[in-house]
């Protein structure tokens, strides 16, 4: 018998070796794609934002939002014929509106659209009072809390360091602060300021917390 050896480097000896390294290849794809379980969680929340909005009025308004300053609620002062150390009472109720869901405080923090040749001659105190006083004029008796004073200030002046005073969530048609002002001319005043007038018109900002 004639022993036929295949050559080395031959077609079919070439045909083998590359179908076993397809195998072998095959086999490690097999291996390094094999797929592992998975599993997820998932969490979601909801947000929306607190409202907070102020409202005011005085004994010649109605309770709406004064702002800006061209709408100023009118304080019933009725001082058109003032004298040197007579006094003039008027209040600002002040109270969160009817969406509010959150608290805050109010402060008196300034003055502006003054004018008027009787102002150097003004002076003034603020007190925050319950509003079952009776009258603004008895809220400055006794151990009031001050917003402005005890001293009298020059009438566009504001404290360097407003009193915050606290503003809670609707209660209600109760008005929730009152703020009372007395107003007076300087005593000593000069005769030249006779007859004349003057407005002033004072901010009090809200802040939320």
């Amino acid at each position: 018998m004639v022993n036929r050896r295949t050559p080395a480097g031959t077609p079919r000896l070439r045909r083998t070796r590359a179908v076993l390294a397809g195998a072998l290849v095959l086999g490690l794809g097999t291996t390094s794609t094999l797929a592992a379980w998975t599993d997820s969680e998932y969490g979601t929340g909801s947000f929306g934002a607190s409202v907070f909005g102020t409202e005011s009025q005085t004994a010649s308004s109605s309770w709406a939002s004064h702002t800006p300053v061209a709408n100023a609620a009118t304080l019933a002062f009725n001082a058109t014929a003032m004298s040197p150390s007579v006094s003039f009472y008027a209040f600002l109720d002040i109270r969160t509106t009817s969406t509010t869901n959150v608290g805050g405080t109010v402060a008196l923090t300034s003055s502006s659209n003054n004018s008027g040749a009787l102002l150097p001659a003004l002076e003034y105190r603020a007190v925050r009072t319950p509003t079952t006083s009776t009258t603004c004029a008895a809220a400055f008796s006794g151990s009031p809390t001050w917003i402005v004073g005890p001293g009298y200030s020059a009438i566009t002046a504001v404290p360097g360091s407003p009193v915050s005073s606290p503003i809670t969530v609707p209660a209600g048609a109760t008005p929730q602060l009152r703020f009372c002002f007395e107003v007076r001319v300087q005593s000593g005043a000069s005769n030249t300021y006779q007859g004349t007038t003057g407005v002033v018109t004072w901010e009090f900002t809200a802040t939320s917390t």
